[in-house]
């Protein structure tokens, strides 16, 4: 590995985690799962170089606040700016260097675990493992940096459990909302997930309503065949059964959570005939709505404003 800077940076953070404490911790089923190695803020890092012909063990993310700077692989290189996120794949080459009239500021870490892979954005999965993100909304650079800052501050007073363990949720999370990022951004070859999400999107939107087949392809722009087709094979089943496992699933929460009578939570979850709504009630909970809320010891309704029997 060749790396390039002077005595440091000034006012930066540098934390790394030594294999003793690491090992200390695996006892935590959660943290084995996924946990950082390294972790570090690098501010206005001039002259900040690193190759290494190898790569590092190690996942890196690095995240650029400010300044310019450039990520290179054996084949590609990708400009670096605020907003700038890098992912970087173990044991493979790899190049990164800070502008010399624009040095960056740079949040970064390495991480690893038994399941890094499941917290991976999928394009990193597929493809050499490589994956540039730039993000331009002021709000999701803001809350990266409170991410970052929230894991620096985590282990800033010693490297206990609670510390660690605090890092590796909020790296999850950090994890999870750049997958997010990727998945919005994959444009028209993904494009049936568009149409998958917008109708879900509608379904819980007008939950309480009548929804039909007519509207659902209306608000997508697609086929009614087209879309119970893509619907079934990325959901795994229909929409109308869809409709009802969502409907009957917030009735369940109704009649656990709160005093609404019968009629008035099938009429929330889009049925206005309140005994037809027992039915598939029943159907899909094996009890019928009164009955389940009594097997669950939750108050019941004041029955002068129960809606009739179920």
């Amino acid at each position: 590995m060749t790396t390039q800077k002077t005595e440091g940076f000034a006012n930066e953070y540098l934390y790394v985690l030594p294999p003793e404490i690491l090992n200390h911790f695996k006892f935590s089923r959660v943290i084995r799962q996924l946990y950082m190695t390294d972790l570090g803020f690098y501010p206005s890092a001039r002259a900040h170089y690193v190759h290494r012909e190898h790569g590092a063990k190690a996942w890196i993310l690095i995240f650029c606040t400010h300044g310019r700077g450039e990520v290179r692989s054996a084949t590609k290189t990708w400009p670096v700016t605020r907003g700038s996120i890098v992912l970087l794949p173990p044991d493979r080459l790899h190049t990164y260097y800070a502008s010399a009239e624009a040095p960056w500021d740079i949040f970064w870490v390495h991480f690893t675990g038994a399941l890094v892979a499941d917290y991976l954005p999928q394009e990193a999965r597929q493809g050499d493992g490589f994956v540039h993100v730039q993000l331009t909304a002021e709000a999701d650079i803001s809350l990266l940096m409170s991410q970052f800052g929230q894991m620096i501050r985590s282990l800033s007073t010693g490297f206990s459990f609670e510390g660690v363990f605090y890092a590796s949720q909020v790296l999850a999370m950090t994890l999870a909302y750049i997958a997010l990022q990727t998945e919005s951004a994959r444009g028209d070859h993904f494009t049936s997930n568009d149409y998958i999400t917008q109708t879900i999107q509608y379904i819980y939107a007008h939950l309480s309503e009548p929804i039909t087949a007519a509207q659902l392809t209306a608000q997508v722009g697609v086929s009614e065949s087209y879309l119970n087709r893509i619907f079934r094979q990325t959901v795994g089943t229909s929409i109308n059964r869809f409709v009802t496992d969502i409907r009957t699933q917030q009735a369940s929460h109704y009649l656990q959570d709160t005093a609404l009578s019968v009629q008035q939570i099938a009429q929330r979850v889009g049925y206005a005939d309140q005994y037809y709504f027992s039915r598939v009630f029943k159907k899909r909970f094996g009890v019928a709505p009164r009955t389940y809320r009594q097997q669950r010891h939750f108050p019941r309704p004041d029955p002068l404003t129960e809606g009739g029997r179920t």
